[in-house]
């Protein structure tokens, strides 16, 4: 007879990930988990892809037994909020803590966007994650505590980015104890340089974008016996976006009761709204995920205009793309200060505009809409006062 038990309680096998996203495009359509993962002892032994969908979703639960058996156990039942729905009074052990567990980050309601009674936006702050102060904590610490057992064997990390990123991956090895060597483009903002060698590390800048990096750091890699988190095509980039950000903004749309018809992400590796459609796709009919790029030949910090064709292969694609431009994300980021308080970083004004522009074509239905906002703008004081003087 199947039981519920705690998953950490269990330990699987590894199985191919393109089988656990299809499990996990099963569970989220369905709500339901409906085979029971069979087990002898604690080990699992049949069905380790509902094991690992189970858990790259955050369900605290599964369904298991000693025989083959059919169950049908809701995700809710199986606790998939739990891990996000209250960071409680916020008392940590150590900053790695901090992102681990003070989940979820805001979600605060912008006015003065638009002009529209029947039409909400909806910000959520990125920027309330500790290290660099971006959405970009996610991905770092995912990525280094799913591959502990391989860093642990390498000299340092080393990783090409155009700031945030490497930011994140040298607070957390510095926690670690690991070293850690950046590459940067040298369009880079000079605020990373000095956040870096703060945490103490090595800063190299060459080139004009982070595709120009990436084949030389797995060469030095490979010469200073080092881990490289590779954010631009590692799964994890897209997998901690699915468990934690998307799931996070589920959890409080449903508990501020908002009726989402729509999703804005800026896309740079493109991780972050990958995750968010393989949940919001699978999990929900009609609510609508729209990417924001640059115009072509232009230039936006941390995002960039994507060839599809080489777009995460366990993902949809967006519903709609909309290209902006720097001036108008720095209108929006100045609309959005001078109308709630809050200064999103570039690439949040960014998405903010791609929004702008949705509704200007009025593709948009009435209801609520939210911008995932990447980071805050005072990191770019300088560059968004240059544009508005």
């Amino acid at each position: 007879m199947a039981k519920i038990k705690e998953l950490d309680s269990l330990i699987s096998d590894r199985v191919e990930f393109n089988i656990i996203i299809d499990k996990i495009k099963e569970l989220l359509r369905s709500g339901t988990q409906k085979e029971a993962i069979l087990i002898k002892g604690n080990k699992v032994i049949k069905n380790q892809e509902i094991y690992w969908a189970l858990k790259y979703l955050g369900t605290k639960y599964a369904a298991v037994s000693e025989n083959e058996e059919n169950v049908n156990v809701s995700l809710d039942f199986l606790a998939l909020y739990d891990e996000i729905s209250d960071p409680g009074i916020r008392v940590y052990n150590n900053a790695i803590e901090l992102i681990e567990k003070d989940k979820p980050t805001p979600l605060v309601k912008l006015n003065g966007i638009i002009n529209d009674e029947k039409i909400k936006i909806w910000g959520k702050l990125e920027w309330y994650n500790p290290f660099s102060l971006s959405i970009k904590d996610r991905t770092a610490w995912y990525i280094i505590f799913n591959n502990l057992d391989k860093i642990n064997n390498k000299e340092k990390i080393i990783e090409a980015t155009s700031a945030n990123t490497g930011i994140s991956l040298s607070a957390i090895s510095s926690i670690l104890g690991k070293k850690t060597k950046i590459l940067m483009p040298n369009s880079s903002p000079e605020y990373a340089d000095k956040m870096l060698k703060i945490y103490g590390s090595e800063v190299v800048r060459e080139g004009n974008s982070t595709n120009d990096l990436i084949e030389k750091v797995k060469k030095i890699a490979q010469e200073e016996n080092a881990f490289v988190p590779d954010q631009f095509s590692n799964i994890f980039n897209v997998l901690v976006h699915l468990r934690y950000t998307a799931k996070e903004l589920d959890y409080q749309a449903i508990y501020g009761k908002l009726r989402l018809k729509g999703i804005f992400a800026s896309m740079g590796t493109g991780g972050h709204i990958a995750g968010i459609l393989l949940y919001f796709h699978n999990k929900y009919n009609g609510i609508k995920v729209f990417g924001v790029q640059p115009m072509e030949n232009g230039s936006i910090p941390g995002i960039k205009k994507q060839d599809f064709n080489k777009w995460w292969s366990i993902s949809e694609l967006p519903d709609k793309v909309f290209s902006v431009s720097f001036d108008e994300a720095v209108e929006m980021i100045v609309k959005t200060a001078r109308n709630n308080g809050i200064i999103p970083g570039i690439s949040g004004g960014a998405v903010l505009a791609g929004f702008k522009k949705a509704y200007e074509q009025g593709i948009l239905e009435e209801g609520d809409y939210s911008c995932i906002i990447p980071d805050n703008g005072i990191k770019y004081l300088d560059d968004i006062y240059e544009e508005l003087s």
